[in-house]
C-alpha cells in the first residue's frame, strides 16, 4: 500500500511520496518525507527536494542535471536550495544573512519556503534513523513527469495556465496507472491539509516513480557522489518503460 502524508499545501509545507511493497495506489498527498511503511523503500522530498547544498562553494551537481532535463520550458521549477547553516536557521532573515555571508548568492522566499521540511529530513538520516539512508530518497515532481512522459518535459505552467497543467500531468500519470483519477479524487476528499490539485498530481507522480513497476529506475547524476555527512546527492526518476 503506498501510504503518503498529510502535510502538503501552504505556509512552509511541501510534498514527498514514500512505497512499500503492497503494490497499491496512491490516493493521498504528501507531508514531510515519504515512509517505507510496508517494508520497501521510499524516496522523500520536501516539494520533491531533500538536501541542503553540500558545502557553501558547491552547488546541488544533479540540479544542474535535472534543469537540463527540464529544459527550455520549465527548467526554472528547479530552484536553488539553501546551505546547511542556512536549512536549519530560526528564521528567513537569519538564513539570508547566513546564505549571503558564505555563498555567492542569496536565499530566495520560494526556498526558504521549502526550508523546514528539508531541515526536519536533514536531522531525520543524519541523526534520528541514518539507516534509512539508501531508503528515502529524493525526487522532483516535474522531473519525475518529464522522465515518465518520455523525457518531454511538460508544457503548461501549474501556475500560469494551472487547469491545462492539470490535465497535462494527468495525461503523464494514466500511462503509469489507469485509475490515477480515482485516486487524485480520493485524495483530494479526504485531504485535511490546505493543499490543492497540483499537491496531489505531484504527490501521485512521486509515489508511482517509488512503486515498482514498469520502468527503469534511474538517478540523477547517474553514479551519484555523498556530501561531507555521507548523503548521497541525487534525484531519483522513473524512465518510461
Amino acid at each position: 500500500m503506498v501510504e503518503l502524508g498529510a502535510g502538503t499545501g501552504g505556509g512552509r509545507g511541501g510534498g514527498a511520496a514514500g512505497e512499500g511493497r503492497g503494490g497499491g495506489a496512491p490516493d493521498g498527498t504528501g507531508g514531510a518525507w515519504g515512509g517505507a511503511r510496508g517494508g520497501g523503500p521510499g524516496w522523500g522530498g520536501a516539494a520533491g527536494r531533500t538536501g541542503p547544498r553540500p558545502a557553501p562553494s558547491e552547488n546541488r551537481p544533479w540540479d544542474a542535471a535535472a534543469r537540463a532535463l527540464r529544459s527550455p520550458p520549465r527548467h526554472s521549477s528547479v530552484f536553488p536550495v539553501p546551505i546547511r547553516a542556512a536549512v536549519h536557521a530560526d528564521s528567513y532573515g537569519m538564513a539570508k544573512t547566513v546564505q549571503e555571508e558564505r555563498t555567492d548568492g542569496s536565499l530566495g522566499v520560494q526556498s526558504w519556503n521549502i526550508a523546514d521540511n528539508i531541515a526536519e529530513l536533514d536531522t531525520f538520516l543524519r541523526e534520528t534513523a541514518p539507516e534509512a539512508v539508501g531508503t528515502v530518497r529524493e525526487a522532483h515532481p516535474e522531473v519525475c513527469f518529464c522522465a515518465l512522459d518520455g523525457g518531454s518535459p511538460a508544457q503548461y505552467s501549474k501556475t500560469g495556465q494551472p487547469a491545462a497543467a492539470f490535465w497535462e500531468r494527468i495525461d503523464v500519470l494514466e500511462t503509469a496507472d489507469e485509475a490515477v483519477l480515482d485516486h487524485v479524487r480520493r485524495g483530494g476528499a479526504g485531504l485535511d491539509a490546505a493543499g490543492g490539485n497540483d499537491d496531489i498530481v505531484d504527490a501521485c507522480v512521486l509515489a508511482l516513480t517509488a512503486r515498482p513497476g514498469a520502468g527503469s529506475l534511474e538517478t540523477l547524476p547517474a553514479e551519484p557522489p555523498v556530501d561531507a555527512e555521507g548523503l548521497p546527492m541525487e534525484m531519483v526518476l522513473r524512465r518510461s518503460g
